[in-house]
């Protein structure tokens, strides 16, 4: 018996490590675009970006497990389709599999237009965040496109090196599309505090390249940013090119609760999206929600090999985020996507989130034991006006 995991980020290596807690006795396959020993991705744009880690303090700390989890793990390959019980690989090559997970993650997304010249920089693998960090070192004026958490973490670490940083941002507001304007206001109002300068309700036009290297940023309302550095963080696409029609497709493999896209063949991670009980259809590209799906896999997936029957384990838990900015931890629990009323609290510190009368999230800034309470109160179905007048009885 054959498992192939497609993916050697965290969910896929967790998903290792899970299926043998299980007792899975066959053979592991982990097929890993990237050479090296798996990695954690995080701190790319923090502690690496910033020169406070190296490349071998953020090795996920089951990758030097895998040999000891009996892993055969395959480095440096890339799979370029998927068959009837089988996976292609772009060399030619094929691996049979018994049992498919699917965890190839996501691709930084481009701007219009984005020429390929130095300079410009994605931020999504350690050679992304290595080649920005050489770069970063004798830089004097950087554009972050893109005012998403990414974006925003990458603008701290710059600016916390002297490096005068602008970041572009289509909204009004940056991160008011994944957590609203008043939170997106405060982590604004964070980094002006520090230095950073904000270029919003606008888009990129177009690039200055000199001597095929990056010099400037033309902006669609006529501004022109200088630029020896420029970081595009638009997002993140789920690589599903290599499945073709052989599962749905839909920005993620489309997955029911159980995170089952077809018989025997499992998503994990950013790529997967799927059917949470409480939160409908999403798609969570968080570091928490890798580790839950890969317990849920390896037991759904190991009960249909045995019987022929998926397990009835749903991914049903709350998804929770994180972002370290300068002294400011922001903590998000839930999903905020959709919300039709929010709430400051907290003396104007936190926010509680709901979509018709029940509580879908709460996000705060250096308050972990508030999110935590209601990270737990999101778990158990509190309503709306239950969560709200908590809060206001704590006063």
């Amino acid at each position: 018996m054959r498992i192939v995991i497609a993916g050697g980020g965290l969910a896929g290596v967790s998903v290792c490590r899970e299926l043998r807690a299980r007792g899975f006795g066959g053979e592991v396959v982990l097929l890993d675009r990237e050479a090296g020993l798996p990695y954690d991705r995080p701190p790319l744009s923090k502690q690496l970006l910033k020169g406070t880690a190296e490349p071998e303090d953020i090795l996920l700390p089951d990758a030097a497990r895998l040999a000891e989890y009996e892993v055969d793990h395959r480095a440096g390959v890339t799979v370029s389709g998927l068959g009837d019980r089988v996976v292609a690989l772009a060399d030619g090559a094929e691996v049979p599999f018994d049992g498919l997970v699917i965890a190839t993650g996501a691709a930084a997304r481009r701007v219009p237009g984005q020429p390929d010249v130095a300079g410009i920089h994605p931020l999504r693998t350690l050679a992304d965040a290595l080649a920005l960090r050489g770069h970063l070192a004798t830089a004097r004026d950087l554009v972050v496109i893109g005012g998403g958490f990414i974006g925003l973490e990458v603008a701290a670490a710059a600016v916390g090196q002297g490096v005068a940083t602008t970041v572009v941002e289509r909204d009004e507001v940056p991160l008011a599309h994944a957590i609203g304007p008043v939170a997106g206001g405060w982590m604004t109002d964070l980094h002006r505090d520090h230095g950073v300068r904000f270029a919003c309700g606008t888009e990129v036009s177009g690039f200055t390249v000199t001597d095929g290297r990056v010099r400037g940023v033309d902006l669609a309302d006529g501004e022109h940013l200088p630029a020896d550095v420029v970081v595009v963080g638009v997002g993140a696409a789920p690589v599903t090119g290599w499945l073709g029609d052989a599962v749905p497709v839909a920005d993620g493999v489309v997955c029911d609760a159980g995170l089952r896209a077809a018989p025997r063949i499992y998503a994990a991670g950013d790529v997967a999206r799927w059917q949470h009980p409480r939160f409908g259809s999403i798609r969570a590209e968080h570091w928490t929600t890798a580790v839950d799906h890969a317990r849920t896999v390896a037991t759904n997936l190991l009960a249909e090999l045995e019987t022929g029957v998926p397990g009835g384990k749903e991914a049903a838990e709350v998804p929770y985020f994180w972002t370290d900015q300068y002294d400011t931890k922001l903590q998000l629990a839930g999903w905020a996507g959709g919300h039709d009323r929010r709430e400051v609290v907290e003396d104007g510190r936190a926010l509680l989130y709901g979509r018709g009368n029940r509580l879908v999230a709460a996000l705060a800034l250096n308050r972990p034991a508030f999110v935590a309470r209601h990270r737990r109160a999101i778990a158990a179905g509190v309503s709306w006006r239950e969560a709200t007048e908590a809060v206001r009885r704590s006063r």
